[in-house]
């Protein structure tokens, strides 16, 4: 008796595991409809656009935003000005729903909804530097969650960045600089345009890596005069158009460690010397036709990518190195839990029976 009660409880936590994990499963695949759905009483709503301007003199400065209630902190690498649970619902006014400008303080935007105007971002950050994005998220009518605009030095992670008019990410710099900020961990999927673009000269030495790219046109486009990012270990499906775009007088940009997978076409590349292996290691490419003779886990081929430039991976990789796990749609990651919960509860009750008839 005692044995049966330990299995009931047992599996009644495995079962309350499994479903516990269903919201989080369907946050991964969040799609339009769902997005329209998610709930948002727990956050406050800005039915205005909010421009934080620390140039000097400006009357919209941090001190301002404070006052207004719209942050918290000081501004210091150990107390960062912090915007958090706010909902941003300007998809009528003609501007970026939250604009970050002439900025050297370090802040943090976490966990906001933006539903934003289609010609604009969720979350702009001009001429700015020190500032931390994470876990926000977006509406179908903002044109981009986040766009870099002569900003530098940034960290954008954890995001969803899903679902937008235009992109997921806008990085873009003419005529200044667009450099040295990461953008990794976030969810970037059914954007209308690309995942990720870089537009223009000045966009440089940023570093891309592992995201998630699901149902995009263009996974990542890389502009003209685009040159010495670093594009790492991201996963890149399903593409309508391409993976990877690089454009004519794109230049040494470093793409490797990625996965590709289900995309009309995996890259192209008519740029100059953008290299798609690190001199040992390149990406995994799901149409790779060539053999690995000494099991080293290399192509013992060139992988030969499309386009102009005549690139090749020379390192092509037989099996994909980073988890697939973040890009699982919603639906098929509660598949996964379930099997393993099945699984888990047919271990139990197969000792449980085994012990029963050892000791019966």
């Amino acid at each position: 008796m005692r044995n049966r009660t330990l299995l009931v409880l047992i599996l009644l936590i495995v079962s309350s595991t499994m479903i516990s994990s269903l919201p989080m499963a369907i946050s991964l695949g969040v799609n339009n409809k769902e997005i329209d759905q998610l709930n948002i009483s727990a956050l406050s709503e800005i039915n205005t656009t909010i421009t934080i301007n620390d140039f000097p003199g400006s009357l919209t400065n941090w001190t301002w935003a404070k006052d207004q209630g719209y942050c918290t902190g000081s501004g210091t690498l150990g107390d960062p000005y912090v915007i958090s649970n706010l909902f941003f619902n300007t998809s009528t006014l003609n501007d970026n729903s939250l604009s970050i400008r002439n900025s050297l303080k370090h802040f943090i935007i976490r966990n906001c909804e933006f539903k934003g105007h289609w010609d604009y971002a969720g979350i702009q950050l001009y001429n700015t530097s020190f500032g931390r994005i994470t876990a926000n998220m977006m509406y179908p009518t903002t044109g981009a969650l986040v766009w870099l605009y002569n900003a530098s030095s940034n960290l954008i992670y954890n995001n969803n960045a899903s679902a937008g008019y235009y992109y997921g990410i806008l990085i873009d710099a003419t005529p200044g600089l667009t450099q040295m900020n990461q953008i990794y961990g976030n969810v970037i999927n059914n954007n209308s345009d690309a995942g990720i673009q870089f537009r223009a000269l000045g966009s440089q030495l940023n570093l891309i890596r592992d995201n998630t790219f699901w149902h995009n046109p263009y996974g990542i486009e890389i502009g003209s005069f685009v040159k010495n990012n670093t594009i790492l270990g991201n996963h890149i499906r399903n593409s309508s158009i391409c993976g990877v775009r690089a454009y004519s007088l794109s230049e040494t940009n470093f793409i490797h460690g990625n996965c590709f997978f289900d995309n009309a076409l995996h890259a192209l590349d008519d740029g100059l010397n953008n290299e798609w292996d690190d001199g040992n290691k390149g990406n995994f490419w799901d149409n790779y036709s060539g053999s690995d003779a000494d099991n080293d886990g290399i192509g013992d081929i060139p992988y030969n990518i499309t386009g102009s430039a005549g690139s090749q991976d020379k390192y092509p990789l037989m099996s994909c190195p980073t988890p697939s796990l973040p890009g699982i749609p919603g639906y098929e990651l509660y598949i996964v839990l379930l099997i393993s919960a099945c699984s888990i509860m047919g271990i139990i009750l197969f000792t449980h029976k085994r012990n029963h008839k050892k000791y019966k």
